[in-house]
């Protein structure tokens, strides 16, 4: 427990910033907006979409686990994932691919390339498809901020190919110049206080319909505690002791963003509350 503290930070709040998906995740308020929604037949089917597919992500998440545990040696995964050697750069995906490859080499004799290779594949299949997801869901957002800068959209903003290409050259900029790589540690932070951002929209949401909120306000208030001290804890850890002034502009940027976000949920419900008394003493 202590080597991993020492190397990851504490469980709390890192943990809850690093496990995503099949928990909560940013990302997938972002999916479910933008395509999912999209694509139901009724609102019905939202519930066993969802819950099945937070089950299903759960699994994968024992899998890899078991075949982390079980397929590589302890110390031949501290090495590779926690290089000491000068030079050598940590290749979590490779501690995976060796995990799968010893593994299927342990339950069902298959030699351990062959089984090392299928791990890659695995994390490739899983890389390219959230790419693709990631690229329909930045079109749909720049189609919506073009109508908030533009009064008349050019009509060449509202095709559906130049918001795509747009997309993967940018993409692009941040892959060939290694930029994704600065940026890359504060992702788990950003993801997270999304999905706060998310739940709290919703329990406004359902705040303003007089629904149950409880089950949302809850997480919401859980996962914005945890990941505003996450980003101060980086930011006065990491960035500013190590002078790297694009995240710290980065983090300060996200925690006044989600401070102006609990403002305005706050008064958002401030204001439901009145129109609620006002309503009652009227009737």
């Amino acid at each position: 427990m202590a080597e991993g503290t020492s190397k990851l930070g504490p469980i709390w709040p890192f943990l809850f910033i690093t496990v995503a998906c099949g928990a909560i995740s940013g990302f997938h308020s972002l999916v479910a907006g933008g395509t999912t929604s999209k694509q139901i037949s009724k609102e019905s089917h939202v519930k066993p979409i969802a819950f099945g597919g937070m089950l299903l992500e759960g699994l994968l998440a024992i899998g890899v686990m078991i075949a982390v545990g079980c397929g590589i040696m302890f110390s031949d995964y501290v090495s590779i994932v926690f290089p000491t050697a000068a030079g050598v750069k940590a290749n979590p995906i490779l501690a995976f691919a060796a995990g799968v490859g010893g593994l299927m080499d342990k339950s069902l004799g298959i030699d351990p390339i062959y089984g090392t290779i299928f791990g890659i594949l695995l994390v490739e299949g899983f890389v390219v498809t959230t790419l693709d997801t990631a690229v329909r869901l930045n079109r749909y957002l720049l189609e919506e901020v073009w109508q908030v800068i533009f009064k008349n959209v050019p009509a060449i903003m509202k095709s559906y190919l130049f918001n795509a290409f747009l997309c993967v050259f940018l993409m692009y900029i941040l892959a060939y110049t290694n930029a994704f790589a600065a940026i890359w540690p504060i992702f788990g932070s950003a993801n997270q206080l999304l999905a706060s951002l998310a739940l709290i929209a919703v329990s406004a949401w359902l705040a303003k319909r007089k629904k149950t909120t409880w089950f949302t306000v809850l997480p919401a208030i859980f996962m914005m505690v945890t990941t505003l001290y996450s980003l101060v804890s980086l930011l006065v850890t990491k960035y500013i002791p190590k002078n790297n002034v694009a995240l710290s502009l980065v983090d300060i940027l996200l925690i006044i963003l989600a401070i102006g976000v609990i403002i305005l949920a706050y008064k958002k419900w401030q204001e439901l509350r009145k129109n609620g008394a006002a309503a009652g003493h009227a009737a």
